[in-house]
């Protein structure tokens, strides 16, 4: 009986660890491909750009797409689907959530810095005529709010659950946001497979999200 239930223990964390391996995988297969896509695609802008600006305007870009992916992992994480509590569990989920929300924050300010140094401070993206440049300023402070107010919450004082319902509202929020930036920002995205691909995406994690969000309904009210 010992024998039998050690085996099924190992079967299970082997299962475990094969699941969450697979869904590592996936997420490193989609960010090497988005990785690909300023230099299979290139935005125009990179045209008329020579030297150091064009490297750093590239990098820019690259930046941006691992702040997008850091950001739909951030929701999926936030989220806490059966499946990543099965397979990870909710204190790593929590520990993981926190560090990549940190990292974010990193790859957005890191992303406008790189973007805006070739322009030169100058010429910031202002004005309607550049409003998805606007978007992704006002996502930036977002995520950057989201960041700060998460790690000084306690020393703030904030009210838990009034907290918890602002970051999630801020958290869907820059979902909507990103989505928007990144269509509208950069031609790589206007058309062909990177845009489909980002909607397949977009539209994978917002099913994940509704689904979840059913799923806890449907249990409360059991």
């Amino acid at each position: 009986m010992t024998a039998n239930r050690a085996c099924g223990g190992g079967g299970k964390t082997m299962h475990r660890t094969g699941l969450g391996l697979s869904l590592i995988a996936i997420v490193v297969i989609i960010g090497a491909g988005a990785l690909t896509i300023p230099f299979v695609y290139e935005s125009q802008t990179l045209w008329y750009k020579m030297g150091a600006d064009k490297t750093l305007l590239r990098a820019g870009q690259l930046v941006g797409l691992l702040a997008l992916l850091s950001l739909l992992v951030q929701i999926l994480l936030g989220t806490r689907g059966k499946l990543l509590e099965e397979t990870f569990g909710v204190a790593s989920l929590v520990t993981w959530h926190k560090a990549n929300g940190i990292l974010l924050c990193c790859f957005a300010a890191l992303h406008i810095i790189l973007v805006l140094v070739p322009e030169g401070v100058a010429n910031l993206p202002t004005g309607a005529k550049n409003w998805p440049e606007m978007v992704g300023g006002v996502l930036f402070l977002m995520v950057l709010a989201q960041v700060v107010s998460s790690l000084f919450r306690q020393k703030f004082a904030f009210d838990y659950k009034r907290w918890r319902a602002a970051h999630r509202t801020l958290g869907y929020l820059a979902f909507c946001s990103v989505a928007v930036h990144v269509l509208f920002v950069a031609d790589s995205f206007t058309e062909g497979v990177p845009r489909i691909a980002l909607l397949v995406v977009l539209g994978g994690v917002n099913v994940i999200v509704l689904v979840t969000k059913m799923r806890i309904t449907y249990r409360k009210d059991k």
